[in-house]
This record gives structure tokens, sequence and C-alpha cells, in this order.
């Protein structure tokens, strides 16, 4: 491809991508006017700088990342508000600038050739995955639903939006951390580069560290969240404090390398980050840092004592540079021992030790998700559960298993994770990157010369580098992006500089055997995970498997003041509804402050269990904001359930028309639906083969509902196919009667509003089997205003069981 080829290609893929960040940006970041303003001159800044020079943005970037990944909380927008990581939406918008830079400038991107072949083909694969687990969550539109419905896809009752989410962010996860790394290698060639990457990187470390001493001594509450302040643990500028353990655990080698290394006031600078680092790392509560940061510090000593010439004289010296060090780590850990969050959290007694659940301590808990990790490979082999599905598969199959659920974001090990989510082939793929590095490692080890001094920063990189391994083996970070870009800043540091990267740098997949193996490997990938993503994995498979009754658009349950159940719906609302009789009834209430001007107009349609639209029921204008009932025949009565979509032209919004603290779009009151049920049958003949007196009723209340609750009668079935015909009298108040939901041995077979004040015999049709059964009758909309004179109540009567000829 010549220069102006790849520069029209470069710049109209920038163009897309430019479309797609707005769409991302649109959804996934809060659109809070404060945040905003804060966080659009930032995005403009990274762009820029990167537009007139990569270089000034690369710096820029590895500067900010780590300094405004806690920026949300701020403005309180914490984690239980779904959002994008800041570090994420900035990288996007430096990777924005570096596309449209790298387009203009018409030079095609290389890759040492270690890495070219496995990251392309991960690439791939995690791009396959991503795609095809977004297209089952979106229930493969148009194929099988008109659209993207917010559908329930885990035992939760997480939606198909937040398992959107997730596929998204973790298959970025990966991606942009592979893009930075490409990046990096194209722009840093020298290790003098190197040494600048660090000082820049170092720098933002040191103003993390000491916003993280505000925190500790002035207010621990500024730019954390409740749950870690009340855990007492700090994150400083991270997303929390595992991150920042993680962090700290793979810089604090890097520093102790650039000390030996620097000179003079350098030295000074970054002893004097290892000493703040030190001193903090207790307050942040971390165990799995901490592990990772005694390892990487004995990785550390073992690497300067034996892997470096040197006289006997420098040696003492290194020596007791390290063990000053260790010392520095013990005693600032002893001083703060007994009041410190971290040893707290590790302070294990006798009997904590010799307990049942002591491996499950050790390990804090992580063994069951590992395990749950374990059963999806297995279930999955070749592809996993898809891109982000771990944590939303995670409930369902603890369910399935009959164990407790489990409060965890992620499989808390980077290896289970990418297992879970991209079976063998992904995994094996992941550890052919790992080999690559460690291999290099010992490639770029060589390249120096024993008395270089520069070797002690590769020490510190390469301790850095295994320090972040280990944290990996106990949590995943698919959500902390600054520890996933600190990761690939230390490998491009290892492969910078190398002779290996420098001579071997080639376009990807350039030999014909790779470039097969790829082609087979995707769509061998890509083959069997679709045939998961519509099988067993599909929506359909799921909500067979879990009983789930899918509905989308729909806000909370809420009551009327008439203590009537009903659910606010969207523009487009779905609803599953059980077909308990032939005659449905469904309330039905527009409230827009200018229905009276502007009427609301309404349709009804009848849908597959995709929710597809099949038949237009009805169509409705409300000119009035009265509750409505409309009444439809159930059109297939050997259908078991009934899918209706609810189509309104237009929604409102209370905290716009009147001012109220509620953002909701409110399109449409959706009343709880009931039916109607005969009172007797034409054509046929009723039998009756015995009369149960009311007086048999059971339960507090016994025949009379004055209050809430349930009546039970046991009967017992003599002859089959036999139904039962319930006498049935009701009481309004605020002009509506009572609503009462019917049981046989627990399941519904019936629910109805009761609006006749006189006895009135309801036939229920529900096949029986021969045997002892129990039927309940429960009253759920009770009502009670002794000034306004407004009773409800339910009374019962007999129980017929009947047989139709």
């Amino acid at each position: 491809m010549n220069k102006t080829a790849f520069s029209a290609v470069g710049l109209s893929l920038t163009a897309v991508c430019f479309v797609l960040y707005g769409f991302f940006y649109y959804i996934y970041v809060p659109l809070v006017a404060s945040f905003q303003l804060i966080l659009i001159p930032l995005l403009l800044l990274t762009l820029i700088l990167t537009l007139v020079r990569i270089e000034w943005g690369t710096f820029w970037f590895v500067f900010a990342f780590p300094l405004i990944n806690n920026l949300p909380y701020f403005f309180g927008i914490h984690e239980n508000i779904p959002h994008a990581p800041v570090a994420l939406v900035l990288f996007l918008a430096f990777f924005l600038g570096w596309m449209a830079r790298t387009s203009l400038s018409g030079l095609l991107p290389s890759f040492p050739v270690q890495l070219s072949r496995p990251l392309t083909m991960l690439s791939l694969i995690v791009v396959i995955s991503g795609l095809l687990t977004f297209w089952r969550y979106a229930n493969f539109p148009p194929f099988l639903s008109d659209g993207i419905h917010e559908l329930i896809v885990n035992v939760n009752g997480v939606r198909a939006g937040g398992a959107v989410m997730s596929d998204v962010f973790n298959s970025l996860n990966y991606l942009t951390g592979f893009f930075f790394l490409c990046i990096l290698l194209n722009i840093f060639r020298t290790w003098d580069d190197a040494r600048k990457l660090l000082v820049v990187f170092s720098a933002s470390a040191g103003i993390s560290l000491i916003f993280c001493l505000f925190q500790k001594y002035v207010s621990m509450p500024l730019g954390n969240t409740p749950t870690w302040v009340g855990l007492g643990q700090l994150n400083s500028t991270f997303k929390d404090p595992n991150a920042f353990g993680a962090f700290l655990s793979a810089v604090l080698p890097v520093f102790l390398g650039m000390a030996l290394s620097f000179r003079k006031r350098m030295r000074v600078l970054f002893f004097t980050l290892i000493i703040l680092t030190l001193f903090i790392f207790p307050s942040i509560g971390s165990r799995s840092g901490f592990l990772a940061i005694s390892v990487s510090s004995g990785i550390f000593c073992v690497l300067i004592l034996f892997g470096k010439k040197a006289s006997f004289k420098i040696k003492i010296i290194q020596s007791l540079a390290i063990l000053l060090a260790l010392v520095l780590i013990i005693s600032s850990l002893s001083f703060f021992q007994g009041r410190s969050s971290l040893f707290q959290r590790l302070n294990w007694n006798p009997k904590t030790a010799s307990g049942q659940n002591f491996v499950s301590e050790l390990f804090t808990g992580k063994l069951a998700v590992w395990n749950i990790a374990g059963h999806m490979v297995q279930d999955f082999p070749f592809t996993g559960v898809g891109m982000g599905a771990y944590i939303i598969e995670l409930p369902n199959y603890l369910q399935s298993l009959g164990r407790p659920s489990e409060q965890t974001d992620s499989a808390e090990n980077y290896f289970f994770q990418a297992g879970s989510e991209l079976g063998l082939a992904g995994l094996f793929l992941f550890l052919y990157v790992f080999f690559a590095i460690f291999k290099q490692m010992r490639v770029s080890w060589r390249r120096f010369h024993p008395e270089d001094k520069d070797k002690y920063i590769l020490i510190g990189i390469c301790s850095g580098l295994l320090a972040l391994c280990v944290n990996f083996l106990f949590h995943s970070y698919v959500g902390s992006f600054e520890v996933v870009y600190t990761f690939w800043i230390l490998v491009a540091l290892v492969f910078i500089g190398s002779p290996s990267a420098e001579t071997k740098k080639v376009r990807a997949m350039k030999k014909p055997s790779w470039r097969m193996a790829a082609v087979i490997l995707t769509i061998s990938f890509g083959t069997i995970h679709l045939w998961n993503s519509m099988h067993s994995l599909s929506l359909k498979s799921q909500t067979a498997r879990f009983g789930w009754n899918q509905n989308f658009g729909l806000y909370e349950i809420e009551k009327d003041p008439r203590r009537f159940n009903f659910r606010w719906a969207k523009q487009s609302a779905g609803l599953t509804i059980e077909a308990l009789s032939p005659s449905l009834v469904i309330p039905m209430r527009a409230s827009h402050p200018d229905i009276e001007k502007k009427p609301v107009r309404v349709k009804i349609f009848l849908g597959d269990e995709s929710f597809r639209k099949m038949t237009l029921i009805q169509e409705v204008v409300f000119t009035k904001t009265d509750w409505i009932e409309l009444e439809y025949p159930v059109l297939h009565p050997s259908e078991k359930k009934i899918y209706l979509i609810v189509e309104t032209d237009r929604d409102w919004q209370p905290s716009k028309y009147l001012g109220l603290p509620d953002s909701r779009s409110l399109a449409l009151a959706l009343g709880e639906a009931w039916f109607k049920y005969p009172s007797e049958i034409p054509g046929k003949k009723i039998n009756i083969l015995e009369t149960i007196p009311s007086q048999n009723w059971q339960g507090q209340f016994k025949e009379n509902l004055i209050t809430n609750g349930m009546s039970r009668m046991n009967v017992k079935i003599e002859k089959a196919n036999s139904a039962l015909r319930l006498w049935v009298k009701g009481q309004k108040a605020m002009g509506i009667g009572p609503m009462i939901i019917i049981r046989l041995d627990g399941t519904v077979i019936g629910k109805i509003l009761i609006n006749e004040e006189f006895w009135n015999p309801l036939i229920l049709t529900a096949a029986i089997g021969v045997g002892e059964h129990e039927v309940g009758v429960e009253f759920t909309n009770d009502f009670y205003a002794g000034e306004l004179g407004q009773d409800r109540n339910v009374f019962l009567g007999d129980l017929d069981i009947i047989f139709i000829e």
C-alpha cells in the first residue's frame, strides 16, 4: 500500500472512530455538567497535543492517566453509577489523535515480530468474541428481534445493557492495551527515550503519592468512595486501593533501579519516592499488592547481587542500598502495625489459621470464583462464555450449582478471566504473549554491559513486571485501565532499544503460514462461539432454563393512591404475561401534563418470545389522564405466555415539566394485568363432583380477607381432568375492587380484579391431576381509609370441584 492510499484509508477509519467515540461518550460517560467542565478540556488537550506531535501527546497521556482515575468521585459519581473509566476515555482521545496524525504522515506502524503474531491473533479473537457476545445479549437483531431490548440476562436481574457494557469495557481493556504498546514501540526507539518516559511516569506517580498523603492526613473522603472510606483504605488518584496497590508494587522496583542508575539530585528524588511509597503502602490495605511488592523486592535483590559483574566494593554498596530498602519496608510496616488497614486485613490469629476455612481465608474467598471460571472453561473449552460475560454468567452458574452468591466484579485472576471468556484458545495466546515478554527480558538483560548503570533500570522494570504478574494471580483488573496501561508501559520498556526489536520489526503476520493459522483460528473460533451463542448461551435458552418472565422498557413496580400495582413504561416497552385465561385485561394511563392539548397515541402489538412485533392488537388515543382498562382475547389459547409490545408516540420528564427530582422518561403507566374468568361455559355441561364449604378456608382471616394475605384450602381430586369453581365477593374502595391471585400447589392459575360486590362464580379450567392439592387465594391490594368510608376486602365462598362435559 503506497503512502497516499494508506493516508486515505487511515483518515477514513479515523472519521469512523470519531463517530464511534462520540456514541461511546454519550452512552457511557456521565453527562454531569461540572464533571464535563473538567473532563472535556483534558480530552481536547490530549487530542491537540497528539495531533501536533505524537511524542507530546504520548508524554502527556503517560503523565495524566495515573492521576485522573478518581475524577468522577469528586462529583458524586461513584461505583454505584455505571460509567466508563476515565483512563479509558482519555486513551481513546489519545488514540484518535494518533490515528489522525499517523494517517497524515503516511507511515505504516510496525511491531516486534515476537509479539506481532500472538497479539494480532489475540486481537482477532477478542474482536470476534466481543462482537458475537454483543450480538447475543442484543438477542441477534434483526433476525430474532426488531431491535436491542433491555432483556434480563442473569438471575440477579442484570439487563442486556449492563451485559453489553461489560462486553465493551472488557474488550477495550485488552485492545487498548495492545494498541498502546504498538504506539509506544513506534515512537520510542532508544534507551534515552525510555529514560525520558520513565521520568515523566515517575513524576505522575510522585503526584499521586502526595495526593495520597493528603487523603491520609487531611481528608480521606476526598477523591474516594464511601465503600473504601468505610474500610479505611486509600485509593489516591486511582479507581480503588487494589489498583493503587498494584501500581505501587510495580513502580517501587523501578524507582529503586532509577535511584541506583541516576546521579545526584535525581537519585535523591527517586529515593524520596521510594520512602514515600513505603510510608504510604500500609494505608492502602492491598494484600495482593503487599505480596507483589515483597516478591518484586526479593527478585530485585537477587538480580542485583547475582546478575551483575562488579567489584566487591560496589556489590557491598549495592547490598547496603537493598538492605536499607528492606529495612525501610519492615520499619514502616511495623510502625503502622495495629493501625494500618493492611495489618488489620493481614491480622490472622491462630484460631483462624487452624480453622476449616483456612484455605478460603488464605485466598480471601477467591477459590469459589476461580472454580466457576473452571466450570465455564469446561463447558465451553475453545471459546469461553464471551468477552465480558464472566461476571454476567457467574450468578447463573452459582444458582445452577446450588452455591451461594458471590460479591465480585471479575474472576479475580487475569488468566482465569481470559480462559473463562476466551476459552483455551485465548488463554494459550495470552500465555504465548507472556512467554514472549519473559523471553525478551532475557534478551534485553544480555544487551546491557555488566558495568552499565542502566541495567539497574532494566532490573527494576523486570521486577515491576513480575510484581504485576503476582497481582494478576489475585485480581483481573478488567475495570482498572490504569493498571493495564502501566503493565504495557513496562512491557514496551523491555523491548525499547533491544536489537531484536530494532532489527526484526516487521508488519504483523507477514509469513503465509501465520496468516493461514490466523484465518483458521478466526473462522473456527467465530463459528464455535456463534453456535454456542445461539444455543446453550442464548437468551432463549437461559430464559427457559431459569424461568424468567422477560420484559424491557419498564421501571420498578409502584403503587398508586388506590394501592394498585403499576409500572411506568418508556416509549417502547415489552412484557411477558402468563396466559391464565382466554380474556386478558391491562389497565393503562397516560399522564402527560399537556395531554388535553396534545393527545398521546399508543400501539399495542402481540409479539413472539423475542419481542418481535407480529400483530397490531389495538391503537389507543389518550386525551385524559384517567385509568382505562383494555381487554384483549388471548389469540393463541395454546400458548402459555403472552408477549406484548407497547409503543407510545412520546414521553415526558417530571424533572423538566414539574421541577421534581425525577429524571425518568415516562411514556405510559401499565397497571398489573389480570384476567376475566367465565361463570359458565356456553354449550358445556358442568357436573359438580364435590362442594367444599367456605368454613374450610384456613389462614389468619379464613374466608374473610380483610387485609393483604392468603387463605388456603385442601382438596382431594378423584377424577382426572376435573376443574375448580370458586365463589367470591369483593368490596370496593376508591372505585376499584380487590385483586386476588389463585394458586394450586403454589403455581399461579388465576389472577382477577373482583369488581362485583355480590357472590360470583369463577371457573378455573387449569388441568388438575388426581390426588390431594392445596388451593390458595391471596389478597394483594388492601385499602382502608375510615375517614372516607373506604374499605377494600375479599370474601371467599364455597369451592366446587367440577367436571366439564
